[in-house]
C-alpha cells in the first residue's frame, strides 16, 4: 500500500489489483481486505516472527500526509492479470455512469480498474502468472499513448506457477541450444505490443523470515513507453 499512496502524488487516482491463481488466492483475498480496512483508517496488528513460536505484535500505519483525502482516491481489488481488459470499463459507460464513479465502495464491489492508465506497475508479478504473455497482451490494451509501463520482476520461474511453455525466457531454443534470457524476450515481447524500453535498473529486495532469516532478491526494473 506504501507505494499505491506514493502514486498518488503524480496520477489523481490509483487502482491496485492484488492478482490470484491456484497458489495463493487466499494470500491475494488478505492482502486486499487489510489494505482497505487500513484505507478505512482502522488499526491492523499483525505478528512479526522472532524464533519458532515467537513473535511481536506490531502495527501497521501510514506514513504522514496519508490523509482521508489520499486514501479516498486509491481502490483496491482482487483480480486475474491474465484477463486485465475484463476489469476496465469503456470510456463511454464511465461517462454514463459518472456519479456512481465518486463512490469508491461501489468500485471496489465491482472490482473494476476504471478505464485505461497514463501509468501501470507490475511489481514482482509476471513470473507468478500461467499465463505471462496474457497479462502483458492485456497491458497493452489499458495504458494511454504516452503513458508509462513499469515491470518490476525477478524471472523466478518455476512450473507450479507457470506451465513451461508459457515462460518468457529461462531456458535454451529448442533449435539453436543457445540460452534465450527473460529481460530479452521481454523487451521482444514489450515491442511487439507498442512499447519502447526507457529504463532498466537492478531493484534488490529483503523479504524478512524471521529475525535472523531473509531472503535477498534483486529484480529487474524496467520502464516502458507506450508509443
Amino acid at each position: 500500500t506504501k507505494c499505491v499512496y506514493k502514486q498518488m502524488q503524480i496520477y489523481a487516482h490509483v487502482s491496485q489489483m492484488c492478482t490470484y491463481n491456484n497458489n495463493n488466492n487466499n494470500k491475494s483475498e488478505s492482502f486486499i481486505k487489510y489494505a482497505n480496512q487500513m484505507k478505512h483508517n482502522e488499526k491492523i496488528q499483525y505478528r512479526l516472527p522472532v524464533e519458532g513460536d515467537l513473535y511481536e505484535k506490531v502495527f501497521a500505519v501510514h506514513d504522514d500526509g496519508v490523509t482521508p483525502a489520499v486514501r479516498n482516491k486509491v481502490h483496491f481489488f482482487v483480480g486475474d492479470a491474465c484477463k486485465l481488459p475484463l476489469y476496465a470499463l469503456p470510456k463511454e459507460e464511465e461517462e454514463e455512469g459518472s456519479d456512481n464513479n465518486n463512490d469508491e465502495s461501489k468500485k471496489s464491489e465491482k472490482g473494476r480498474l476504471g478505464g485505461t492508465f497514463d501509468g501501470v506497475i507490475l511489481a514482482n508479478l509476471l513470473c507468478r502468472l500461467p499465463n505471462p504473455l496474457s497479462c502483458l497482451d492485456g497491458l497493452a490494451k489499458l495504458v494511454n499513448k504516452g503513458g508509462i509501463a513499469v515491470i518490476v520482476t525477478p524471472f523466478s520461474w518455476f512450473e507450479h506457477f507457470t506451465p513451461k511453455q508459457n515462460w518468457i525466457g529461462g531456458y535454451y531454443d529448442s533449435t539453436t541450444n543457445e540460452p534465450v534470457l527473460s529481460k530479452d524476450r521481454l523487451k521482444d515481447c514489450m515491442e511487439e505490443r507498442g512499447f519502447e524500453r526507457i529504463h532498466v535498473e537492478q531493484m534488490p529486495l529483503v523479504i524478512r523470515e524471521h529475525q535472523r532469516k531473509y531472503q535477498y532478491i534483486v529484480s529487474e526494473a524496467t520502464g516502458w513507453r507506450k508509443k
